[in-house]
């Protein structure tokens, strides 16, 4: 195969993902459309039992609560997510945010809803996040689940990285 037949075909896939992800951004009210899952801290194992349900039953919620939950479940690293418009955002929903101090995409439930931002928690993390998410730095939030897809995005980066340092 030429290699300007390569690059074709490469420009090609790219030009058609970014109209594609222009229309869905306009269509879905965000500027993230969709997202892949590129850690395992909203992964439901036996790790996460501790974590999510142990926590968030320590923290006044029901499991009922829990099973009413958006993507109750949680997702898994690999992954993708199609993201709608952060117009409204409920305790309980996923939501994608920048915080503008890291610099990059972090996919989280919110745990509570304050006046001054959001509570975000990874199911599987011990803790909540440390600051307050600033409903600016809100991207969007979950609302359709994709298994697998996002590794297309994730298999990539964790080879990068993996030969950077990184991981």
């Amino acid at each position: 195969m030429k290699f300007s037949k390569i690059l074709y075909d490469l420009a090609w896939a790219f030009t058609v993902a970014m109209i594609l992800r222009i229309l869905f951004g306009l269509f879905l009210g965000t500027s993230f459309p969709f997202v892949a899952v590129m850690s395992s801290s909203m992964t439901h194992d036996a790790y996460a039992v501790q974590n999510y349900f142990v926590w968030m039953e320590g923290h006044g919620f029901t499991r009922q609560e829990l099973g009413d939950f958006s993507f109750d479940n949680g997702f898994n690293k690999g992954d993708a997510l199609i993201i709608g418009s952060p117009q409204v955002v409920d305790t309980g929903d996923i939501i994608v945010y920048v915080n503008p101090n890291l610099g990059y995409a972090i996919i989280h439930r919110v745990i509570n809803v304050t006046e001054n931002g959001y509570i975000t928690k990874g199911d599987r993390n011990p803790a909540p996040d440390p600051w307050i998410v600033k409903t600016d730095w809100v991207k969007g939030k979950a609302v359709l689940l994709i298994p697998i897809l996002g590794w297309i995005r994730v298999l990539p980066s964790d080879i990068i990285g993996l030969f950077a340092g990184l991981v």
